[in-house]
């Protein structure tokens, strides 16, 4: 028995040591953690999709937080010595097993180009959307607002997650919406709440890039914050093919890259297990 409580907790490090790839690379000693209690909206929007921009204009108008619009970066248009700077592509598909697209690579600078925009800012509080959601304002703020009148039980909640992710109740904030955290690995960045001390996290370890951005995020062990899911799904993509997919070429891989993201996916959801219990950096 004892034996066998030894080889759980060396796996469990194997694990951690596998997965914990991330490290701190980016001075983020000008932001401030604490804001002034306000809520802004970004949403990222590519300057060639005018009609992702008048789908979700209006949505905006009608959710009554004002909002910022961030250029989308297109990924085709970066150089590639650019690219080879702020990615480790073989990373990336021992991860992923799969090339690391333009795509990827112009969806996650786009989202760090909220969060810096989010940090300069005095706001506390940001609510990101991609441009390809549909939501009914109405209900959206109201969940916003049960989010923000409990914002002690979070620091990131990721809005439109479409997964069950072995999902524990952690607080029913009405009759309808419940706050989450998730046993699983999910993945999705189309809207989510952020507060300033999960975007400091977010920016300072940001490079080199080797994970999509939904994935980046969605790893709390990695940045010691509370992340959290709520249900029912109020928010869902719904806008037409993806820009980012329309940008990506498909790329076989070999079999080595195929289990070693496969091991990537069990130690993920491991760690995301343990972290549903303790919330803290393991």
């Amino acid at each position: 028995m004892k034996i066998f409580r030894v080889l759980i907790a060396c796996f469990v490090v194997g694990c951690c040591f596998y997965i914990k790839l991330l490290s701190d690379n980016e001075s983020v000693s000008d932001y401030e953690e604490k804001g002034d209690g306000s809520l802004q909206v970004y949403f990222i929007n590519l300057d060639k999709a005018t009609d992702k921009l008048a789908h979700i204009q209006p949505q905006l108008e009608a959710l009554g937080y004002p909002f910022t619009r961030i250029a989308g970066v297109y990924g085709k248009d970066l150089k590639d010595d650019y690219k080879k700077s702020i990615t480790n592509p073989g990373k990336y598909k021992r991860l992923m097993h799969s090339e690391i697209g333009v795509g990827t690579i112009g969806c996650y600078l786009s989202h760090v180009n909220v969060w810096r925009e989010f940090l300069a800012s005095n706001h506390s509080y940001a609510l990101v959307f991609e441009d390809d959601v549909e939501f009914e304002p109405n209900k959206l703020k109201t969940l916003v607002g049960l989010l923000l009148g409990n914002s002690q039980e979070w620091d990131f909640v990721d809005i439109d997650v479409n997964r069950h992710g072995f999902a524990r109740t952690d607080m029913k904030l009405s009759h309808t919406f419940k706050l989450v955290t998730f046993r699983a690995r999910v993945a999705n960045a189309s809207c989510y709440l952020i507060n300033r001390k999960a975007a400091i996290e977010f920016v300072k370890k940001a490079f080199p890039i080797f994970l999509p951005v939904d994935h980046y995020m969605m790893r709390p062990w990695e940045f010691g914050i509370k992340t959290r899911g709520v249900t029912p799904q109020i928010v869902h993509q719904t806008f037409g093919e993806s820009d980012i997919a329309k940008q990506e070429s498909k790329s076989n891989v070999n079999l080595f890259y195929k289990v070693t993201s496969l091991f990537y996916q069990i130690t993920a959801d491991i760690m995301t297990c343990i972290s549903a219990y303790w919330n803290v950096k393991v």
